[in-house]
C-alpha cells in the first residue's frame, strides 16, 4: 500500500502525519519505507533521529516517483509519501503511483481553498485510475472552541471526499518535530495529541491495528 500526504498549501502538516504515520506502522512490525517528494526534507531530516530504522528515499522529480515508487510497494508492505506543497507535476505523479491520499487541511478559508483544489487533483486521477487513489480529508490544527473552526468542520462534511476525524492544534506535535520524536514519546506532554492521533490512524487503517498498543 502506498499512502500519499498531498495538498497544495504548505503548514497543513503533511510531514508531521507522514512522519508519525511511518513510526506507528514501523512499531507495528510493519515493513515501512518513506518517500520524502519535498525539497525542504523534513521528513528525511525527522525520521533520522525519530526512527532511522526506516529507510527514506528522496525522490523529486515525476520519472523518479514513477519510476521507483511501484516497486517499493513490492518490497514493502507500506511506503508513506510526503509529498511537496503545491499542485505539481510531482505531485500529479504521486497521486497516479498512490493507493490512499491523505489531504490535511488547516482551519481556514485560503486552507479550504486549496484542499478543494487538491481534492480536484484526486478526482483526475482516479478517473485515470479507476477509481485510485482513495482521498481522505484530514482536518488538522483545530481550535474547537473558536468559532471559526467549528464553521470549517462543518464545511468539509460538503466536499466531494469523507473527512476523517480532526486532529486539534497542539503544542506537542511541534515539541515532537524539534525533538526529533513522535507524540506518544513525549510522555505527558505528548498524551492528548498522541491520543487523537493514533485515533486517526485506527479509524483509517484498522486492520493494522491487529497489534496495536
Amino acid at each position: 500500500m502506498i499512502v500519499a500526504l498531498t495538498n497544495s498549501k504548505g503548514g497543513v502538516g503533511k510531514t508531521t502525519l507522514a512522519v508519525h504515520l511511518a513510526v506507528w506502522w514501523h512499531e507495528r512490525g510493519q515493513r515501512v519505507a518513506v518517500v520524502d517528494a519535498d525539497a525542504q526534507g523534513a521528513s528525511s531530516a525527522w525520521l533520522q533521529e525519530a526512527a532511522p530504522a526506516i529507510p527514506v528515499l528522496q525522490l523529486r522529480s515525476p520519472d523518479d516517483i514513477l519510476d521507483t515508487a511501484p516497486g517499493l510497494a513490492s518490497d514493502f508492505s507500506r511506503v508513506v509519501l510526503d509529498g511537496p506543497a503545491g499542485l505539481s507535476e510531482v505531485t500529479r505523479a504521486i497521486l497516479l503511483v498512490a493507493d490512499r491520499a491523505l489531504l490535511p487541511c488547516g482551519p481556514s478559508l485560503l486552507d479550504l481553498r486549496a484542499v478543494q483544489e487538491a481534492v480536484r487533483v484526486v478526482k483526475q486521477a482516479g478517473r485515470i485510475r479507476g477509481g485510485r487513489p482513495l482521498a481522505t480529508v484530514v482536518p488538522n490544527k483545530l481550535q474547537l472552541q473558536y468559532r471559526l473552526s467549528r464553521e470549517f468542520l462543518a464545511a468539509t462534511g460538503e466536499l466531494e471526499v469523507p473527512a476523517a476525524t480532526p486532529l486539534c492544534l497542539r503544542q506537542a506535535f511541534a515539541d515532537a518535530a524539534g525533538q526529533g520524536t513522535v507524540v506518544w514519546r513525549l510522555g505527558t506532554r505528548g498524551r492528548a495529541a498522541a491520543r487523537e492521533i493514533k485515533g486517526l490512524f485506527h479509524g483509517l487503517f484498522g486492520q493494522d491495528t491487529q497489534n496495536a498498543g
